[in-house]
């Protein structure tokens, strides 16, 4: 079992990438805009990471300041299902 030492764990969160971001792959720009599930946040370089799941089981880092947060309803991920 995943035990993951979060506060945004299982929070609704949809990426926002900016366009032609280098940092950024085209697996990123392909989940863009589709509302996962954070799992954990990660800091590197200075800058916070958010791994988000997606219900097709796929997970995805993208900046933090890129992802829209939805803290209503539960929290969960697939992990918890």
């Amino acid at each position: 079992m995943h035990r993951h030492r979060t506060p945004l764990r299982g929070v609704k969160a949809t990426p926002r990438p900016k366009a032609g971001d280098p940092n950024y792959a085209a697996v990123n720009y392909e989940y863009a805009g589709r509302t996962g599930r954070v799992h954990e946040v990660v800091e590197i370089g200075g800058r916070s990471l958010a791994k988000i799941g997606f219900d097709d089981r796929k997970i995805v880092y993208y900046f933090l300041d890129d992802v829209e947060l939805d803290e209503s309803g539960t929290r969960r991920t697939f992990h918890d299902e």
